[in-house]
């Protein structure tokens, strides 16, 4: 804020009173006091200070001589990152020599570094000027050099023989086949050499912390935070579990165990068609798949006390992790203008390629494009201190009830998602353009629950369509000759 101020905008200003963005002091007497405020302002919204001004808001100025110039000058000198703000000195009419101080403080640059005063941080509570928390402090730095602090990108103690090759390589085997990974890729058997493919080793041939979560076989061993809280609770609240699980996988076995959990406890309804079995989900497939995604993708690793988890209720399942919005956005930025700003770019970049995720910054935009087109209620976001909640209401209660030991949900009359048959011929589809695929594999890609995709494939098999070779550690599916 440049405009040279007139003696009646300072009364404008003034009139406001001391808040969250002025602070008003009667002389360079309090000037120490004063610049703890103006870093607090630099570190939150913005906002004046000014010398000159009784407690009771009598604009009396102050004498300024050059002692006075040069003391506010080495106080501004004690700002890190240096700053440059213009000081303005406004004469009070009829009074010579007296002058208002005034001094604005532009608020913080969404990727900013965090200010200090004579090295130490403060920011606005309210009205009130604090020191800033150390946990607060140390996660803008992160953010102002995501490069250089970014979780994902640090070295990880792990032996490369705690990677899970398998799931390494069948990754390879999505990304080639969806298009999104060059062929020769397929050439690669080395673990390194693998994690190298994907940029998950430095230079230097550490293994970073990315690709610990995305392959290493017990990721928790080296980051106590890998995993995901699944629960189904009874009704509308957390008062009763129904069923409960935490999964210490890594991210892939994450994501299958969540839409598996999913699948478990949202299908409302089974019918039998003619030739097939269709199952009916409360909620999308796809709204589920993106929803899983967002949550393990988008988390804030350096959050070590809060973990992801999904909880389903009777009216409706919520979506939880650790973070938050890039600051300065929120949810509806994502719809009106889709755009990828992952939190974990190297994460997210394993999933796309991986096929799992069908586009780079639509995420959200499809969550509530597939609601709409299923009528079902507008999806909500809960923003809480370092956590987002998406709460994607059902169109009708999922109420259970027992059959022996498996739940059972009510019968209701819902259009059907995915027909069985389109499943079995992506199933074909898949298996033809991986030869020797696993089942792990297939699951990844069709996101169907284990029970549900061993069903489809003895089908396939009974129909003299595939066939398993191999043992059961090393062998896989291949079309029928």
């Amino acid at each position: 804020m440049n405009k040279e101020l007139t003696i009646e905008d300072i009364q404008e200003i003034v009139a406001k009173d001391e808040s969250r963005y002025l602070e008003l002091k009667q002389t360079t007497g309090e000037l120490y006091k004063a610049m703890t405020s103006a870093c607090a302002f630099l570190n939150t919204d913005g906002g004046w200070v000014m010398f000159g001004i009784t407690p009771k808001l009598k604009i009396v100025g102050q004498n300024v001589t050059d002692p006075t110039r040069q003391e506010i000058a080495n106080a501004l000198r004690k700002f890190e990152p240096a700053i440059d703000v213009p000081v303005q000195y406004i004469e009070i009419p009829e009074k010579e020599g007296f002058y208002v101080i005034a001094m604005y403080f532009n608020p913080p640059a969404p990727t900013q570094a965090p200010y200090t005063f004579d090295a130490r941080p403060y920011y606005k509570v309210e009205n009130t000027t604090a020191i800033m928390p150390r946990e607060m402090f140390e996660a803008r730095i992160r953010r102002s050099n995501p490069g250089m602090f970014s979780w994902e990108k640090l070295k990880c103690q792990i032996p490369l023989d705690e990677i899970d090759r398998d799931r390494l390589y069948t990754v390879v085997q999505m990304g080639v086949n969806k298009g999104r990974i060059p062929g020769s890729a397929l050439a690669l058997q080395d673990t390194s050499a693998l994690l190298t493919h994907f940029n998950l080793m430095d230079s230097d041939k550490d293994v970073l912390n990315a690709a610990c979560a995305l392959f290493a076989k017990t990721p928790d061993k080296y980051h106590n935070q890998c995993k995901v809280r699944l629960g189904r609770f009874e009704g509308t609240t957390m008062s009763e579990f129904r069923d409960h699980t935490v999964c210490y996988g890594n991210l892939f076995e994450q994501y299958d165990a969540v839409i598996n959990f999913c699948q478990k406890h949202m299908f409302l309804a089974a019918r039998m068609d003619e030739v097939e079995r269709v199952e009916t989900l409360t909620v999308p497939f796809k709204v589920v798949r993106e929803a899983t995604l967002n949550t393990i993708i988008h988390r804030d690793w350096d959050a070590y006390n809060l973990t992801p988890s999904i909880a389903i209720f009777d009216d409706r399942v919520e979506f939880q992790n650790p973070g938050d919005f890039p600051l300065g956005s929120t949810y509806k930025d994502f719809i009106d203008n889709p755009h990828s700003s992952p939190v974990n770019p190297k994460i997210a970049d394993v999933f796309f390629k991986s096929g799992l995720m069908e586009a780079w910054g639509r995420g959200i935009a499809n969550i509530f494009d597939e609601c709409e087109k299923y009528g079902l209620p507008t999806p909500e976001f809960k923003v809480g201190h370092k956590i987002v909640t998406l709460v994607i209401r059902f169109k009708n209660s999922i109420t259970p009830h027992r059959t022996g030991d498996e739940p059972v949900n009510e019968p209701v009359n819902e259009p059907v998602n995915e027909p069985v048959n389109d499943v079995l011929k992506d199933i074909l589809d898949f298996i033809k353009s991986n030869p020797g695929i696993k089942k792990t594999a297939i699951i990844t890609h069709t996101g169907k629950s284990k029970a549900t995709l061993t069903r489809y494939l003895k089908q396939l098999v009974e129909r003299n369509l595939i066939e398993y070779k191999g043992s059961d550690k090393t062998g896989g599916y291949y079309l029928k000759k």
